[in-house]
């Protein structure tokens, strides 16, 4: 579904990404792990074209990304949950689900997002600046799924939301993928990027260091300290 192959991508003179390959499958979810500053959010932002690639291929579901217009790209069916979240703080959660769509959305269309996120039903008519952190993220997150997407790409979400929060996003995340969409995450939590995403693509100075399985990584767990400096408890 989406391939990276070769991706170069500069800020400058700065070499960020160095020939990144990765791939994501059909109704997959995969994680790219790292330490802060490696090129992860680059990534996403080359696929989405908000950084434009200098070398090297982004495929999405047969269409080359890095030869169309960034405006084009959500409507191939591609999702882009950024870290922060970007939500509107001004306007209603309402509106903001409306953000992005050539028309208002159909009762259906709402019901379906409310009955996966019910809190968002509940705030419907608040501004999403008083939202909670974890409540901020899920409206990000429906704000893409309200456009039918195809794969999410989701950088940091459970940054800065509160541990309790993060075990009920860690299960909507899974749902959403659990109903065909494909995800590629980007994430700190190394616990929760393990339990949502059977792959794994681990990234260092701009390039995939390694890449295996989630069950690969609890059963070696000198990989994860040597490129992401955390212990897993293979108990």
């Amino acid at each position: 579904m989406l391939k990276l192959e070769g991706l170069h991508t500069h800020y400058g003179k700065s070499h960020v990404l160095q020939g990144v390959d990765l791939e994501v499958r059909d109704g997959e979810a995969v994680a790219l792990l790292g330490r802060n500053g490696v090129g992860k959010t680059t990534t996403l932002r080359s696929i989405m074209g908000l950084t434009k690639p200098s070398g090297g291929a982004v495929t999405f579901a047969g269409t080359r990304l890095d030869r169309i217009q960034p405006h084009l790209i959500a409507g191939l069916g591609l999702g882009y949950v950024p870290q922060g979240r970007r939500i509107f703080p001004n306007l209603s959660v309402l509106e903001n689900l409306c953000i992005g769509l050539a028309r208002p959305p159909g009762k259906a269309a709402l019901d379906d997002i409310y009955s996966q996120f019910p809190i968002l039903k509940e705030r419907a008519g608040q501004a999403g600046g008083t939202l909670s952190g974890g409540e901020q993220q899920m409206l990000a997150i429906a704000r893409c799924l309200i456009m039918k997407p195809k794969m999410l790409l989701l950088d940091e979400p459970t940054e800065g939301i509160m541990p309790k929060m993060v075990t009920t996003l860690k299960h909507k995340i899974r749902a959403v993928n659990e109903a065909g969409i494909s995800i590629l995450l980007v994430e700190q939590n190394f616990v929760m990027a393990l339990a949502l995403c059977p792959r794994i693509y681990i990234m260092e100075k701009g390039v995939i260091c390694y890449q295996g399985t989630a069950q690969e990584l609890h059963d070696n767990p000198d990989i994860a300290h040597r490129f992401l400096g955390v212990a897993v408890d293979n108990r």
